[in-house]
């Protein structure tokens, strides 16, 4: 089988994920054609994934492709958008028929749970790299930004920080299936570093209550040192209130940490309001600190100010 066919045979294989309303050419073409809806805006992401930085070099292929979906969902779900469609270009240094085809398998099970769909993309040889372009939809306007926080409004956050960090202490991999892993992503860290969990829905319920948003894809203490930065604010951060996974302790869960979950202010007065979505979407969320006029970001733990470690830089 040579590239070509293998992937018409993936094409053929991701069936009704190539297929959409919105899709006025895709999969096959030189390039897809994607109509929108009059007074919705396009939102676009790109995320590379590379061997040894955001997957294990030896992982298993469809970990790595529903791994590869999820980052850019995240994205996503940071700025309020409903996911439309990926493309993805593959560099591989053979035509590994079987790692292309659970490749593929991950893809299609990611895509199906955010409802994505399968735009295209591109097949090259050389060393392992993963490329993925997200593309959504928001209303004209109503896109999340960093550069909306305000002052006074609850620091909110989603989920629980730390599982790429208690994955690094014990690196596994799992044998389990992909689909007996997604039952477990919500008690085992291991399962949920492999398998992230954006809060598209959550994100799309409290779109028109919060204010600034950022996902936690390089840890917390670098994405509220943009937040802050892009709405010329601070914040007040209480430790003690981080949801993280057992056995880490709070602190160390703000450093370095793609747990892609989604950190957002709100009106203290839209509590219920935010409460009410988390209830809906089925998404923990917890009030983890304010918004503050001073200009910097203060930890506290204990009633003690304390000093985080800083996030994830791919060149430091």
């Amino acid at each position: 089988m040579n590239e070509f066919e293998l992937i018409e045979q993936l094409i053929q294989g991701f069936g009704d994920l190539t297929q959409a309303d919105f899709i006025a050419t895709g999969a096959g073409d030189d390039a897809a054609v994607i109509d929108l809806p009059e007074g919705q805006q396009l939102v676009v992401s790109t995320d590379t994934l590379v061997p040894d930085v955001h997957f294990p070099a030896g992982a298993r292929a469809d970990l790595v492709g529903y791994r590869s979906v999820a980052i850019n969902v995240s994205d996503l779900a940071a700025m309020g958008a409903e996911p439309l469609g990926i493309t993805i270009a593959l560099t591989i240094e053979s035509l590994d028929r079987s790692w292309i085809q659970q490749f593929a398998h991950g893809i299609a099970v990611a895509s199906r749970e955010f409802k994505v769909k399968v735009l295209g993309g591109n097949l090259a040889r050389g060393p392992l790299n993963i490329t993925m372009t997200i593309h959504g939809s928001v209303t004209r306007g109503d896109a999340l930004l960093r550069s909306t926080a305000q002052i006074g409004n609850d620091i909110w956050l989603t989920g629980i920080l730390g599982a790429t960090r208690t994955y690094l202490a014990n690196p596994t991999h799992p044998q389990s299936p992909i689909e007996t892993l997604l039952a477990q992503r919500d008690a085992d860290a291991v399962a949920r570093y492999f398998l992230p969990h954006p809060r598209v829905e959550f994100a799309l319920g409290i779109r028109n209550i919060a204010h600034g948003a950022i996902d936690v894809s390089d840890g917390l203490a670098s994405e509220l040192a943009h937040l802050t930065k892009a709405s010329k604010c601070g914040a007040s951060i209480c430790v003690n209130q981080l949801p993280v996974w057992s056995g880490l302790e709070p602190l160390d869960a703000i450093g370095p940490d793609d747990s892609y979950e989604l950190l957002f202010t709100a009106d203290r007065s839209d509590r219920p309001a935010v409460l009410e979505s988390a209830f809906t979407t089925d998404t923990p969320v917890v009030v983890i600190g304010e918004v503050v006029t001073d200009r910097n970001v203060i930890y506290t733990l204990d009633n003690k100010q304390v000093s985080p470690r800083t996030g994830f830089d791919h060149f430091a």
